[in-house]
């Protein structure tokens, strides 16, 4: 005490002459942790007064009430009193309102400790008839067997004897030391103690006195330090929240909240940040910043309107793909069919690896032969299979290989340019086009194309080639009033598997 009283011998003195009721242990530990701050203890010691003079009329009014209850519900006795207290205030003293709080609080505290110690009991079985012979050694090396701890250790090392006796002998070892240390440094202990030192972790008291070889100035000052340390961190942590949680602010300074009443004045509105870079930005004028702002407003206003045409045009594309859940699904009377060589290479695994080791001739026949055994029994006059670039030019059966380079730049030139030539108007009705590209089945579908996706294609080859590798599957969806609900087929096939029948090359 005598380090302590000489430090805060001033304050102490003031704070006894005011607060003669409080000790001087308890006074020495506020002005340690205020850092001598008599003001702070005040404010504390008066709020701490406050307080106990609010639970003594509290007590004085409903304490008779209170000890009845928890004579009737004993386990109340697990929430702290001032609670009580608190709960029988704000119901005005009403105690069949507490009463129901408690049978509640009962209620679920019965239920926690059977089921907690029931469950706790199984596992307990559990691990002595899972590990009978290791409990047997255990018991031999003189480990109580029954110690929960124990058995848990033995079920976490998968009952591993020599590191449950390793783990105990250690935790003993542990336990022995620091009953050696709180021996030898008892002394220093109660040192620190009337200092007004209070620590809880008393292992951690322990490790400082070994560390500093029992020197108690040493470890005033560590502990110092460890708790200015932790304040910082705290006060770090508040600085980083209240920056994320509020938005940086700015300092304007005289000339710049001129500028903006200006702008105001003028009819420029919005983040006075954001008016100010930009005016700044047309050198200080306002009719440029006017003329800016007018700029960007009608751009942002034109990629609005744009976004919103995309999204129309692309649930129209979306809704004018034909659907193909069974073979007879193919329309009728087609007589022309384009194949997007290039955008049907990714879709089925096997043809995908092909192109992504620089085997993509092998990927062109693969899809070239596949083409040709579906159109052996659809039957159609004309199918074109298109890719932006390649030498295989050999027609395979009936297929027709085609590249869109020199000619063209990419296979959606060509494609275009075919369904816009004049001869073409009237067969466009009876040409359908496999592709998944977007852009270019827009373009398509204003020329009166049919559309079928990739995938849809390679499914209807698995129908009309390989029907036993088609599976389907009926998935309901209910509707948005959930009134009522819609049956949809969903196909499920193997496409590596139809390549491997079909195609006569080595994937």
């Amino acid at each position: 005490m005598a380090s302590n009283q000489q430090e805060y011998v001033e304050q102490l003195q003031l704070l006894q002459e005011r607060y003669p009721q409080v000790s001087t242990q308890n006074l020495l530990h506020f002005l340690q942790q205020h850092h001598g701050d008599v003001d702070k203890v005040c404010e504390y010691l008066i709020q701490e007064e406050r307080r106990l003079k609010k639970l003594d009329s509290l007590e004085s009014r409903f304490g008779t009430a209170l000890i009845e209850l928890q004579k009737e519900y004993p386990a109340s006795e697990s929430i702290k009193r001032t609670r009580l207290l608190r709960i029988l205030e704000r119901f005005g003293g009403d105690v069949e309102h507490v009463r129901k709080f408690l049978q509640k609080h009962e209620t679920k505290h019965n239920e926690r400790k059977i089921d907690s110690s029931t469950v706790q009991y199984q596992q307990q079985e559990e691990i002595k008839t899972k590990y009978p012979t290791q409990l047997a050694e255990l018991r031999t090396a003189g480990i109580n067997i029954h110690s929960p701890c124990v058995l848990l250790q033995l079920e976490k090392f998968h009952g591993d004897v020599n590191k449950v006796l390793e783990m105990t002998k250690y935790r003993e070892e542990k336990k022995t030391h620091s009953i050696e240390l709180d021996t030898k440094y008892s002394s220093q202990i109660e040192q620190l103690e009337t200092d007004g030192i209070k620590i809880k972790n008393k292992r951690l008291l322990l490790e400082l006195l070994e560390k500093s070889n029992g020197q108690v100035h040493i470890v005033k000052q560590l502990l110092a330090e460890r708790n200015k340390q932790k304040s910082s961190i705290s006060i770090n942590e508040e600085n980083h929240t209240k920056l994320s949680s509020s938005k940086k602010q700015h300092e304007m300074d005289v000339d710049d909240i001129d500028n903006l009443k200006q702008l105001r004045a003028a009819g420029i509105h919005g983040n006075p940040m954001k008016i100010l870079a930009l005016f700044h930005e047309c050198n200080q004028s306002i009719e440029m910043t006017k003329a800016r702002i007018e700029k960007d407003r009608e751009q942002r206003e034109r990629q609005c309107e744009k976004r919103t045409q995309q999204h129309i045009v692309l649930a129209e594309i979306h809704n004018s793909y034909l659907t193909i859940n069974n073979r007879d699904d193919w329309p009728n009377n087609i007589q022309q069919v384009y194949l997007d060589g290039n955008n049907m290479m990714f879709v089925i695994d096997s043809i995908r690896r092909l192109c992504l080791n620089r085997a993509s001739k092998k990927a062109e026949r693969a899809i070239a032969e596949l083409a040709a055994a579906w159109n052996e029994q659809m039957h159609i006059p004309n199918v074109e299979l298109v890719f932006d670039l390649t030498h295989q030019l050999e027609q395979i059966q009936s297929i027709k290989v085609s590249s869109a380079h020199p000619m063209y730049k990419t296979t959606d030139d060509m494609l275009i340019d075919i369904v816009q030539r004049s001869e073409n108007q009237e067969k466009n009705r009876h040409t359908i086009i496999v592709t998944s590209d977007r852009g270019l089945a827009i373009q398509l579908k204003r020329e009166g194309c049919q559309l079928v996706k990739p995938y849809q294609w390679f499914s209807h080859c698995a129908m009309v080639l390989t029907p036993d590798l088609i599976k389907h599957e009926e998935t309901t969806e209910m509707a948005a009033a959930a009134t009522t609900a819609t049956t949809k087929n969903k196909i499920q096939c193997d496409l590596n598997q139809l390549v491997r029948r079909v195609v006569k090359i080595d994937i």
